[in-house]
């Protein structure tokens, strides 16, 4: 039958600390593509110990995802909890899917209150461009510098000087 002290001596497993329990960033699918750099902020600055995120087109058809930073690990995953599996867009039942991204993201200090940004990596055509610059009476739709790739980076800071919020938008190589 063995041994009947065997648990109170046996080896313990070892303990592995889980390598992601120090991530503080969240990665965000399910976006809908016509996503605003404006909604992400909106629907995660609510939540406590929020940081900053990132908006990102992939390139990838009209896919976008999103990176978004909090201060603690703790705080990142209450905001997963809460918000994961949530529809975003009621029109279309695009619902969230979150998980801790892999590594945490690297907060760009451009100076300012940078709060989110745009990483926008679709090629762009004439006409496509066109399309984009009527889209949403340009709130947040701006172009940036092209890197010869055809992705264009767009820096996005969010600036209150105590009169109101306001955009500053400048292009900057990531």
């Amino acid at each position: 039958v063995g041994d009947p002290y065997y648990h109170l001596y046996a080896p313990q497993p070892l303990q592995h600390p889980d390598p992601r329990q120090g991530v503080v960033t969240l990665f965000v699918a399910g976006l809908p593509d016509d996503v605003k750099p404006r909604e992400i902020h909106n629907l995660f600055s609510r939540r406590p110990g929020f940081d900053h995120c990132l908006l990102e087109y992939t390139g990838r058809g009209n896919q976008a995802v999103a990176f978004v930073s909090f201060f603690t690990h703790h705080a990142a995953l209450a905001a997963m909890d809460s918000l994961n599996g949530s529809v975003f867009d009621p029109d279309n039942g695009d619902c969230l899917h979150i998980e801790l991204a892999k590594s945490n993201s690297r907060k760009r200090h451009g100076g300012g209150g940078e709060v989110y940004r745009v990483i926008d990596k679709r090629v762009r055509t004439e006409e496509n461009s066109d399309n984009d610059n009527n889209r949403d009476e340009g709130d947040d739709d701006v172009s940036g510098n092209d890197d010869g790739n055809g992705h264009t980076y767009l820096i996005i800071s969010h600036i209150c000087n105590g009169v109101g919020p306001q955009l500053n938008i400048s292009s900057k190589p990531l």
